[in-house]
């Protein structure tokens, strides 16, 4: 499990009284077969009482019309802008961060697809685990800011949590995103210390 991950899940989940994060990794490789989970599969996915299990959906879960998780803790089979496709299926995360990290926390090789918010510029990285193997165009950025509400993950985190093509564009969105930061893919991979904060 990816050590950024669990850190953050453990410190948000602790306010609904979860500390083993484990289940997690259960509801992400059920989402990567491509299909909608039912909500009584969940509840067996996640081994909680049903409360704890509604509070959870909640706050990291995305249904459907019929009640079945279409997206839950930022990996979705809902379209976002970073396609994220695994084992020849195509899913989608929430924010750039979402499908660096899950690459390595469910141990698989990903293609990433994505756009530069700003010029549109094409956006594609080849993953293996914990390793970079490409990225189109090198170098390439990502936009981050260190605090997030548990209550808006989308809003407060994951829209502004990008990838850049261009030194250009990064340095125009942080020009108006001043308490925000810019980092290198190359930073990134061989810092994996990525600070964040909840509120």
């Amino acid at each position: 499990m990816n050590e950024i991950l669990e850190t953050q899940l453990k410190a948000m989940l602790s306010k609904v009284g979860i500390e083993d994060v484990s289940f997690m990794v259960n509801i992400h490789e059920a989402l990567l077969k491509g299909n909608p989970i039912p909500i009584a599969n969940y509840y067996d996915l996640v081994g909680l009482n049903r409360e704890k299990a509604d509070a959870l959906l909640e706050m990291l879960g995305e249904c459907n019309e019929n009640n079945q998780i279409t997206a839950f803790s930022g990996l979705s089979l809902t379209p976002t802008p970073y396609k994220f496709i695994v084992q020849n299926k195509t899913l989608y995360t929430w924010c750039a961060l979402d499908a660096i990290l899950f690459t390595e926390w469910l141990d698989v090789s990903s293609q990433i697809i994505s756009h530069d918010p700003i010029d549109n510029a094409a956006i594609e990285l080849n993953i293996e685990g914990d390793h970079l193997m490409s990225t189109d165009p090198y170098p390439l950025y990502i936009s981050l800011v260190d605090t997030m509400d548990n209550c808006n993950i989308k809003g407060s985190f994951c829209n502004h949590v990008s990838f850049w093509a261009s030194e250009q564009t990064a340095n125009q969105w942080l020009k108006d995103n001043p308490t925000g930061k810019i980092v290198t893919i190359d930073d990134f991979f061989e810092s994996h210390k990525i600070g964040l904060k909840c509120c």
